[in-house]
């Protein structure tokens, strides 16, 4: 019964309740449909979910595949180790974090405010995920968290693989090394498929880097059933549902299969011993790398696993630095080594032949500038010249050619100047000058002078190591320039080939044959010659032929320029330089040397090349040039035998300094 007054109010409200009646029908029907949706049309894929809060997916890590020499000497391996992670979400949810991060650190041994860190730098990860907090756990220590770790909730010790490079520091630069995929480079890598996560491994230099999508497995994972706090239940207590999900095999990594011999890689570190410098090996066949070495060098090991902070520093501060790979990497003046790209430009250009005689005082002017030769030769031809290593016989040839441009026109031919195109980074192009060079770099002319530094490889040239093995390569083998590669196959684990990269030929230039056998008679002279600048280093019976170099560091004024090098201040030393190959004819093997401040091209360096065309001819040319077989044919063959077709005719000078 409605009061006086109040039936006319209740009609008003009345008509507006349909509103509120409205409003709530409409809520129920989103409710009803949002409650159809999940728990019908999307149920298995909500109970999947739900059962997933109590699945921990343990990421099984594929082990990255192994690097062998040409001999399939094992070189880098992958060996066990123990990393400590936490998973931040397990750690919240226990409400423990402050006493189980304090009784981390004791463990441990390192501060809790690292711990911390570490922890904060994976923030912007899902919390689900592991962080690591240290690597390379020793085994007391991993024994100590594993007794703990029950009342350690989030904290786990990881099996990973220790990347291990089994001969330490030799050829470091080659192989490369591995670290951390971090924050700032994750989106980038995972542009295009999302393979990588913080904490995994990738290839950062050498062929480490170069070759990541075939040494880089597919990792696998465990499904394992935990409770709230992250701790893993028992096998016989998992569910049938959960034993229904399998476990995902890691797939590992291709092997990688080079041309390198790691025994002509020994041989060239001990020979080389603690100078700083490069060696680079090649074979003139096909332009496989026999060896390369560049020195000082680092261990790719410590580096797989996170280098400390102050061995990096190190690294980094080192005036040496032994973080560039300097058979690549670095260019440096050739010195004498480049005269054969002189002799091959005058012979070709027909302004000398194998009659040209010059005759050596000691020193030359050109414009009002005299250019001193390290001795008096007399009368030299091209063959003495290279033999001799006469500075004077190729300012000569200089002025007799058209301009610079004629010198630098065949270094182009025979592959210097620019990229051999070797699979590492870093590569860099060396310099050989022009007159337009110049011109646009300093806006000035070129000088008759220059042209005369520049045909004894010196003033602007620059070549790399790699480059020099590469274009004496090219001289033995007749005129073929090879790309130098690396990799000489890519197989599974259990040992199918799976690709394989054959030679791949740049050019093929054609030399006048009997200018090309000019120089091949200077460069076995400077070997075999009394007279010749290496004949120390000589292997007799194994017609080892090359050229020295000595190259000047600082420019020297006239009144010191005999000064003896080993008395100067080591920086101010001369650069050592030598590059041969062997045997003369159908040659094998090519290597080039740079010692830096190693003073002499033939004590500095070529008894590096010595030793390393000494243990490959041996090897793999046993029946001629074992110890044995070359004893008994020695002894069988007269002196003039071991002379190519035309004997090296030399003057009654002494060796020079070369």
């Amino acid at each position: 019964m409605a009061f006086l007054g109040q039936e006319q109010q209740i009609r008003e409200f009345q008509d507006r309740f349909k509103y509120l009646y409205a409003a709530l029908f409409v809520g129920l029907c989103m409710l009803v449909s949002r409650l159809v949706f999940l728990q019908i049309l999307k149920g298995d894929q909500m109970r999947q979910y739900s059962e997933e809060n109590r699945i921990k997916r343990v990421k099984i890590a594929a082990p990255r595949g192994m690097i062998f020499d040409r001999n399939h000497k094992l070189l880098i391996d992958n060996r066990p180790d123990f990393d400590l992670e936490i998973i931040p979400q397990y750690l919240k949810e226990s409400r423990q974090e402050k006493e189980v991060l304090g009784r981390l650190a004791k463990m441990l041994q390192m501060p809790e405010q690292e711990i911390y860190e570490n922890l904060g730098k994976a923030r912007g990860q899902p919390a689900f995920m592991p962080v690591k907090i240290k690597t390379d756990l020793s085994r007391n220590e991993v024994a100590q968290v594993e007794v703990r770790k029950l009342d350690m909730p989030g904290v786990e010790v990881r099996q990973e693989i220790k990347r291990t490079n089994i001969f330490g520091d030799i050829a470091a630069h080659l192989l490369g090394y591995i670290g951390e995929v971090n924050s700032t480079e994750l989106p980038i890598l995972n542009k295009m498929a999302q393979r990588y996560r913080l904490g995994d491994s990738i290839g950062r230099f050498g062929l480490e880097q170069r070759m990541e999508e075939h040494l880089r497995g597919v990792d696998g994972e465990e499904i394992k059933e935990v409770d709230a706090l992250g701790r893993v239940k028992l096998e016989k207590h998992r569910e049938h549902v959960l034993k229904t999900i399998p476990d995902k095999p890691a797939v590992p990594g291709k092997n990688l299969i080079l041309t390198i011999d790691q025994d002509l890689q020994q041989a060239a570190t001990e020979a080389f011993g603690d100078k700083i410098g490069a060696v680079a090996a090649i074979d003139p066949r096909n332009g496989e790398i026999l060896a390369m070495l560049s020195r000082p060098s680092f261990d790719p090991t410590t580096f797989s696993r996170g280098i400390p902070i102050k061995i990096w520093a190190k690294l980094l501060n080192n005036e040496n630095h032994p973080l560039r790979d300097k058979t690549i990497q670095d260019h440096y003046s050739p010195g004498s080594t480049f005269k054969i790209v002189t002799a091959i430009a005058g012979l070709q250009e027909k302004v000398i032949d194998a009659n040209t005689k010059f005759f050596c005082p000691g020193q030359i002017k050109i414009g009002n500038r005299t250019y001193h030769c390290h001795h008096r030769h007399g009368e030299v031809n091209v063959i003495q010249a290279i033999t001799q290593s006469c500075d004077v016989f190729f300012y000569r040839v200089a002025q007799k050619l058209r301009s610079v441009d004629d010198i630098a026109k065949w270094a182009n031919v025979l592959g210097l100047g620019k990229k051999t195109g070797i699979n590492l980074a870093g590569e860099v192009s060396g310099l050989i000058p022009t007159e337009a060079w110049k011109r646009k770099r300093f806006g000035l002319q070129w000088n008759a002078g220059e042209t005369a530094t520049v045909a004894i490889g010196q003033s602007f040239v620059l070549t790399s190591v790699l480059q020099l093995a590469n274009l004496y390569a090219a001289i033995g083998n007749g005129g073929t320039l090879y790309k130098p590669f690396i990799v000489k196959k890519i197989e599974t684990t259990e040992g199918q080939s799976l690709m394989e990269f054959p030679p791949i030929a740049l050019s093929k230039f054609t030399l006048d044959p009997k200018g090309l056998d000019l120089v091949k008679q200077g460069l076995w002279g400077v070997v075999n010659s009394p007279h010749g600048t290496a004949f120390s280093q000589r292997l007799p019976g194994m017609d080892f032929a090359g050229k020295t170099g000595t190259v000047q560091v600082i420019r020297i004024s006239a009144d010191k320029i005999y000064q003896r090098c080993e008395t100067m201040r080591f920086r101010d030393r001369h650069n050592a330089v030598f590059v041969g190959f062997a045997p003369l004819n159908n040659p094998s093997i090519a290597v080039a040397v740079i010692a830096e401040h190693a003073c002499h091209g033939a004590t500095g360096a070529a008894p590096v090349a010595k030793a390393v065309i000494k243990r490959y001819l041996e090897k793999y040319y046993p029946n001629r040039y074992g110890e044995k077989a070359l004893a008994i044919r020695l002894k069988n063959e007269k002196p003039s035998d071991r002379a190519p077709a035309s004997h090296v005719s030399a003057s009654d000078s002494e060796n020079s300094s070369d």
